[in-house]
């Protein structure tokens, strides 16, 4: 059984600009805050999930050791916020990108990542190749 590491969702913050400017239609912004408030990211010793869905549910698993490379996004908006948008390659054929959105301590969480996928790649035996 794996252990939970971590779990957290994006923040409500990312969506000032929509409520900001469709507060008038009261559907619209009820929609995007049900929408980020039942996205949640759980990271374990050897997968990321990520659950998404209001009434119905979609439910992504990345193994650890699939994980390629990272990149993050602090847009200005979200860096005064002290957050940002994380963007996992994976080498899975279904699920090629992974994107977390308005994670507070990005760095602290990338590298976390990146810890337990070097840990996962030891645990499996799992090398990194590249075929140009």
């Amino acid at each position: 059984m794996s252990k939970i590491l971590w779990k957290s969702g994006p923040s409500q913050i990312s969506n000032f600009w929509t409520y900001l400017f469709t507060f008038w239609t009261i559907i619209i912004p009820i929609w995007v805050y049900l929408t980020t408030r039942f996205t949640n990211y759980e990271l374990n010793s050897e997968r990321l999930i990520v659950k998404k869905g209001i009434l119905s549910q979609n439910i992504e698993e990345t193994e650890l050791y699939r994980v390629k490379d990272y990149s993050i996004f602090k847009p200005f908006f979200l860096r005064i916020f002290g957050l940002g948008n994380l963007v996992l390659t994976t080498s899975d054929k279904n699920n090629k990108y992974v994107r977390l959105f308005a994670i507070k301590d990005i760095e602290e969480i990338k590298n976390m990542i990146r810890t337990h996928v070097e840990k996962s790649r030891k645990r499996t035996g799992t090398k990194e190749v590249d075929f140009e």
